[in-house]
């Protein structure tokens, strides 16, 4: 197994323990690694990832059995111990098979410091679901004021994603679940946001999955939604089909509600 390498936000935010003397981390108050006892270590509120995978959880405890901790993991201390800040599979892995201590990179970060890295480091070296990636994205913008510039600048994603994956927490509940457990796709739901009935977006959601359906039938399904209202919208009986058309490729691509006006006399318009 392979060391997984730090992301180039994260790695400037955790620092690199080969550039800091005994010296300078003893003054700071960290110390670079030190083996601590897994009693003495609670977990982390903040973590971006709620499940965990039994079955991952055992195959890296039998390869930790056999090679060792590769990989340290990251924790902040408190007055009573330590607080996980990354790590937790390989937390939960150590425990599993019997380790009482794990080697670990200590810090004094501030509570700021601490849910950045934290979600930061689960971003960038976790297999999260698509709905744990997104509510990651939106506390790194609502508990630190981080725009989605910023955020997409720290994980290394452009913008757009960054949003759509924000967005997918609009979702009803039961929708988001079937993302959750992977019977849904990131594709396949996006298209759904623009479906104002929730009753409606919910039954086709569990069609998706019964019936198999392609991410392009899904787009197709919902464009042909919004085609349908336009007709039976007086207001907008006699849309140039070529308007129509651009609504439908900008509407698949935001999953968003979208109208083109467009004056031919003057040729102006807007979205």
């Amino acid at each position: 197994m392979k060391p997984k390498v730090l992301g180039k936000g994260l790695g400037n935010l955790i620092g690199a323990t080969g550039n800091r003397n005994s010296e300078n981390s003893e003054a700071s108050g960290n110390s670079p690694l030190k083996e601590i006892k897994l009693s003495e270590i609670k977990l982390n509120p903040n973590q971006p990832r709620k499940t965990f995978s039994a079955e991952s959880i055992s195959e890296l405890s039998e390869t930790i059995k056999q090679h060792g901790l590769i990989q340290p993991i990251v924790v902040n201390r408190t007055t009573d111990g330590y607080e996980l800040v990354s790590g937790e599979r390989r937390f939960r892995a150590c425990k599993e098979a019997g380790f009482h201590k794990i080697p670990a990179i200590v810090r004094n970060y501030s509570e700021k410091e601490t849910l950045e890295v934290s979600i930061i480091e689960n971003i960038q070296r976790e297999d999260l679901n698509p709905i744990e990636e997104a509510m990651a994205y939106q506390q790194l913008t609502e508990k630190l004021s981080m725009k989605i510039t910023e955020v997409a600048a720290r994980v290394g994603k452009n913008r757009s994603t960054v949003s759509n994956m924000i967005r997918l927490l609009q979702l009803p509940d039961s929708v988001k679940e079937l993302i959750k457990t992977g019977k849904l796709s990131e594709g396949h739901a996006r298209p759904l946001l623009s479906i104002g009935d929730k009753r409606k977006l919910e039954t086709y959601a569990v069609q998706i999955v019964e019936k198999s359906l392609t991410v392009r039938e899904v787009e197709e399904y919902v464009a042909g939604l919004w085609e349908t209202k336009t007709t039976l919208s007086t207001k907008r009986e006699n849309v140039d089909p070529s308007i129509a058309n651009v609504e439908s490729k900008i509407r698949n691509k935001l999953s968003a509600k979208v109208k083109v006006s467009h004056n031919s006399k003057i040729g102006k318009g807007k979205i």
